[in-house]
Formats: structure tokens, sequence, C-alpha cells
């Protein structure tokens, strides 16, 4: 065997090898993202349903602002929009620290929730608790500073994450709104 066959042979096994894992790994994505998908969404839905539990069905609506990740329009049984959940995110310590923010008619904040984040468990995810956000329920559809909320000691970075995409959530709101 010459010197150029016995460097080839490995080299085709090798390409061999990558062009068959690669196939396999395209054949379970297909297999797989739509069930990823439909989990995201019903996941999604569900959160949609906890903020409006008397909404009955919901519309994407569209969006062009930066950091907002949707807006969904809630209508009754009897077709009426009974308000807004908008989802938007601040970078936190861990990533992107997305929030969905639910507002009535009038603009005013129902409720909200953050959502799946990799914030340090039991420090920077005190600033995604109950506590903390129910402080800002009742403000009205516009951006607020840190002198208006408290922030988390030990969990300020995740804080202001929360308190920046409350912020884009207000933003995304009044645009969808005009």
């Amino acid at each position: 065997m010459s010197k150029k066959t016995a460097t080839a042979v490995p080299i085709l096994v090798l390409v061999a090898i990558c062009v068959i894992a690669a196939t396999l790994l395209g054949l379970v994505h297909n297999a797989t993202d739509p069930v990823i998908r439909d989990a995201e969404e019903a996941e999604a839905r569900a959160i949609y349903e906890s903020l409006f539990p008397q909404a009955s069905t919901f519309e994407e609506l569209p969006t062009s602002v930066e950091g907002c990740d949707g807006i969904q329009a809630a209508f009754d049984d009897a077709g009426n929009q009974i308000g807004m959940i908008v989802v938007a995110s601040g970078r936190g310590y861990g990533g992107q620290v997305p929030v969905a923010v639910a507002f009535d008619d009038s603009g005013t904040v129902r409720s909200m929730v953050v959502m799946e984040n990799e914030e340090t468990p039991g420090l920077g995810s005190k600033a995604t608790e109950g506590t903390y956000l129910d402080q800002y329920v009742g403000f009205v559809a516009r951006p607020i500073g840190e002198e208006d909320v408290d922030l988390v000691s030990g969990a300020t970075i995740t804080s202001k994450a929360v308190l920046s995409a409350f912020n884009t959530a207000t933003t995304a709101y009044e645009e969808a709104r005009s």
C-alpha cells in the first residue's frame, strides 16, 4: 500500500462518519422539533391563561420594540378584548430574564410573572418571586425607574433585568395600543 493510500483511507473513513452523524442528527432534529415547539407553545399558553383566566382566546399582535418577545391580546367569550400580555426580556446575571406582563384595557398592570431563566437559584431567583413582582401591580403602562421599586438586595442584577423587561413591556404595550 502506498503512502498516499495509507493517508487517504483514514480521511475517507472520518468523512463517512461525519456524513452519517450529520444525517442522523438532522433526522433526530426533524423528528423532535415539532414536539419541542408544541411543548413551548403549550407552556406559553398556560402562562397566558394564568395571567388572564377569564380569556377564551389570545391573538398575537405585531411589535417592533427591541427586547419585546411578543404581544398577545386577550379576548373574552363574547370576543371583547380584555387586555394584553406583553413578553419582554432584560439582561440578568445568568442571561436573558423573560417577563410576561398583563395589562388591563386601561393600561394598568394586573399581574406579572417571570418566565424560565438561568438566574442563580436562591439568590437571583428572589427577584423573580411574587413578593418582588407584586410591587409592579397597579402601575400604569409607562417606564419607571429604580426609585419606583425596591430592588432585591443580593439580586440587584436580576432585579434590574426585571425592571428593564417591565419598561420594554410598557413601551411595547403603548405601541400596540396606538
